[in-house]
């Protein structure tokens, strides 16, 4: 089995508010202190040359968290794709309407997102079709370091196995036969 190269590290965001509180009722939830914390210990083994991120705010601050502490000559290429959302109805799992995330991060493009939080409510099916969209622009990016931010219900639908924990970060690769194969856990 031969690898393609392209190395894709997957980092789920740092503890938030509703891993704490599981009825967190709000939406969008920030991380809490030790989210923070985790955030800054992830040790990223790479510069990415592109990050793409889940327009919530927990995983916006954990990328934030994790970049900031890389020597960079120049910020890397970031992307917030929709597509990377959770995959669960509850309500922490609703993100920010488009002006108030955009508010908060400026530097930030969200023109993939809807004006307002209202995307489809997840069902198998449609979670699994936003799962291999994913697949398919990951594979079809020519950059070769690719640093993915979201979370664990989605991951688990684009990668399967053992579940991601608060900052767990994990290298893949695409095999000969496009599948994502992982190289290690970081």
């Amino acid at each position: 089995m031969s690898l393609s190269g392209k190395r894709i590290y997957m980092l789920r965001h740092g503890q938030a508010m509703h891993n704490v509180d599981k009825f967190w009722p709000e939406r969008d939830p920030p991380l809490t202190e030790l989210g923070i914390q985790q955030s800054e210990a992830v040790a990223l083994p790479i510069i990415p040359d592109l990050v793409v991120c889940s327009p919530m705010k927990r995983t916006i601050q954990t990328m934030y968290k994790v970049l900031s502490k890389l020597e960079l000559n120049e910020d890397p290429k970031i992307e917030i794709w929709p597509d990377l959302r959770e995959a669960t109805n509850a309500p922490h799992n609703n993100g920010s309407s488009k002006a108030d995330i955009s508010s908060a991060y400026p530097l930030l493009d969200f023109t993939r997102c809807n004006e307002e939080w209202d995307y489809e409510e997840n069902t198998e099916e449609n979670v699994t079709a936003r799962a291999a969209e994913v697949l398919k622009e990951l594979k079809s990016r020519p950059e070769t370091n690719i640093l993915v931010v979201g979370h664990r219900v989605l991951f688990w639908y684009i990668v399967g196995g053992k579940r991601f924990v608060n900052c767990e970060l994990r290298n893949y690769e695409f095999n000969d036969t496009g599948t994502m194969v992982q190289i290690e856990i970081l």
